[in-house]
């Protein structure tokens, strides 16, 4: 990082750019680490959920035929 931050001086880039470029890449790096968080929790609802005995009316024996007893 270092290196890169000595070319971009050279090459007459200002502190203040190179402060906005990084703050770009850091938010950017932020939301995807906010979106992978996000696919754990989602993915660890569903989990949980299939864990669980089922409630309600699928819990219930349905019977499937012609007749009625």
């Amino acid at each position: 990082m270092e290196n890169y931050l000595g070319v971009a001086k050279e090459a007459g880039i200002t502190d203040q750019e190179i402060g906005t470029v990084q703050a770009i890449v850091m938010a950017i790096s932020g939301g995807r680490v906010m979106a992978q968080f996000g696919e754990v929790l989602t993915r660890s609802r569903v989990a949980k959920r299939l864990e669980q005995p089922a409630t309600g009316n699928l819990s219930k024996e349905v019977k499937i035929g012609c007749c009625k007893e």
